[in-house]
């Protein structure tokens, strides 16, 4: 039985047994196999067409598996008419009657309508529904049908029950999603549940989720547990003082950062984010943003955000925008984000070269976003996608421009100004501890009245390691990151890392350069929190490789 075998096929009618030149020859590897051949051999010649065709006999000679095959002759349709399915669910499932008149019988095809009938059907609130064929009529060459349609019980959806220490509500959980206590059951959405909770990250998805039917009503049954999601964190930098005239003595510039962000504020999926930054002496940031996710039980998410910028003794950027995001589905969001953006000048010399230009402006830009995501963790992924791009643009116009002196006024007062920046991330998983991290990000300005407070500060810790925070300004920049990650524990890990980046400063006679950053660091789990440590070196134009000019970074992450 276990010895290798031949299928050999010989034409078969009305029983009678005939052994010449077989119409097809199989090897096969055992008897079982030899068998399920010609099983699956009968099931092709039915999606060919051949509706009649059957195994008359099998005989096995030695080596040999002898099936005598009754093939018949090819069926065309004559005609599928509609019985009792809904026009709706026809016409959703792309039937058309002269598809099955006088055309070549396709059984594939056949299935593929009832199974688009069904899928249609389930979605639509009855799961339970058959679709059949009836008043059947074959004669020699021809084929036709009635096709019908039993719905079975209408089901409505009831409300979620969740399983496990999860701290989120119920009537936000529903919202997000889609759910609506008595709306028809839909399939679709059913199936699609764990994929969709597996990217909240204050939740921690345990098993399946399922689904009991009980009196016409669905109850999804969902297993969650509670995952520290909310984050408290600082970082501290020491860098050389480079700053020339600065009020301190020191050669050692400590810079710092603040992070607050509450992902699941007041148990209902809202964002509130705080952020406060010092890179330089005089130089302070500071982020607020709030996110109120479905808005009315929506599928529409609401964000407000406030950005103060003040730059040494130059200039005060503040950014008030309010934006509205959109799911398609749980990789994909989409959105649109209004910003009423001001600049004030620090410094009486309103433009002192082509370099070093500083201006008041009031102006309000438009822009839309979108955002994909495919990765297996949120905090610590090992593989999957993540881009996010963003445009904005509006017409900016100086103000206060009797300030303005001569050699500016070849520069126009209003000028349209957009933007366009995002960032590409891909994790290569690498066995079963190590991943490799792509990372793009590209960021372009363009406008004819530019001014210092426009372009992008770039370097530092969240841009470009092994450089002073916001080192450089530019208005067009791309940088490249290829990161190896090796965890020693689930949420531990250390790293190495290149960068290399390319810069232009339009202001400062188009001033390129392509500055590289490499270092290794490492971050590991405490009670206390996530504790990270970053070593930088950097080589650019005005940047030599010195273990003098090296950036350390480390900082203390904590979770609730």
């Amino acid at each position: 039985m276990g010895q290798q075998k031949v299928v050999a096929v010989y034409p078969s009618t009305n029983g009678s047994k005939t052994v010449g030149i077989p119409t097809v020859i199989q090897p096969v590897k055992d008897s079982l196999s030899a068998l399920q051949w010609v099983q699956q051999y009968v099931i092709s010649l039915h999606e060919s067409t051949y509706l009649e065709a059957s195994v008359d006999s099998i005989a096995f000679y030695k080596d040999t598996l002898r099936a005598w095959v009754h093939r018949g002759t090819s069926h065309r349709w004559s005609r599928l008419i509609n019985g009792s399915v809904p026009e709706e669910f026809l016409y959703k499932s792309g039937y058309k009657q002269k598809f099955y008149a006088n055309t070549r019988f396709n059984y594939k095809e056949l299935n593929r309508l009832e199974n688009r009938i069904i899928r249609y059907s389930e979605n639509a609130g009855f799961p339970f529904a058959r679709v059949f064929l009836d008043s059947i009529q074959s004669d020699s060459a021809a084929f036709s049908a009635r096709i019908q349609y039993e719905a079975g019980p209408m089901i409505r959806m009831d409300t979620v029950t969740v399983i496990g220490t999860a701290k989120v509500k119920r009537i936000f959980l529903e919202s997000y999603l889609n759910f609506k206590k008595g709306s028809l059951y839909n399939h679709k959405q059913v199936i699609g549940l764990d994929k969709q909770l597996k990217h909240i990250p204050y939740v921690r998805w345990m098993r399946p989720s399922e689904v009991y039917f009980v009196n016409g009503l669905a109850h999804p049954i969902l297993y969650l547990n509670y995952r520290k999601c909310n984050q408290i964190d600082g970082f501290v930098g020491f860098q050389p003082n480079t700053t020339i005239g600065s009020s301190t003595n020191s050669r050692l510039l400590v810079t710092g950062e603040f992070n607050l962000n509450l992902k699941n504020a007041f148990n209902s999926g809202k964002e509130i984010k705080i952020q406060w930054r010092r890179f330089e002496p005089l130089s302070q940031k500071l982020k607020l943003e709030y996110l109120h996710p479905r808005i009315l039980r929506s599928n529409i998410d609401l964000l407000l955000g406030l950005d103060l910028l003040k730059q040494d003794t130059l200039f005060l950027n503040l950014d008030r925008k309010i934006g509205l995001g959109y799911s398609l589905s749980p990789e994909v969001k989409m959105g649109v984000i209004t910003t009423i953006k001001s600049s004030r000048s620090l410094s009486e010399q309103v433009y002192t070269s082509s370099s070093t230009l500083f201006a008041d402006f009031n102006f309000t830009q438009y822009g839309v976003w979108a955002k994909y995501t495919t990765l297996d963790d949120i905090f610590y992924p090992l593989s999957g996608w993540d881009i996010a791009v963003q445009w904005n643009g509006g017409e900016k116009k100086w103000i206060n421009t009797d300030q303005l002196p001569q050699n500016a006024a070849t520069i126009p007062i209003q000028a349209l100004q957009w933007t366009l920046d995002g960032t590409l991330e891909k994790y290569i998983r690498i066995g079963k501890k190590a991943t490799l991290l792509q990372r793009f990000q590209g960021m372009y300005i363009q406008s004819n009245n530019l001014v210092l407070g426009d372009l992008y500060r770039v370097g530092g810790l969240k841009t470009l390691r092994g450089y002073n925070e916001n080192n450089y300004y530019v208005s067009d920049a791309a940088i490249y990151t290829l990161e190896y990650r090796y965890f020693t524990e689930a949420t531990s890990y250390v790293l190495l890392f290149v960068e290399q980046a390319y810069i232009r400063n339009s202001l400062n006679n188009n001033y390129t350069d392509w500055p590289i950053g490499f270092g290794t660091g490492l971050s590991f789990s405490t009670k206390a929190g996530v504790f990270q440590f970053i070593y930088a070196l950097g080589y650019a134009k005005d940047q030599t490789l010195s273990f003098n000019l090296s950036k350390i970074h480390f900082g203390l992450s904590t979770r609730f």
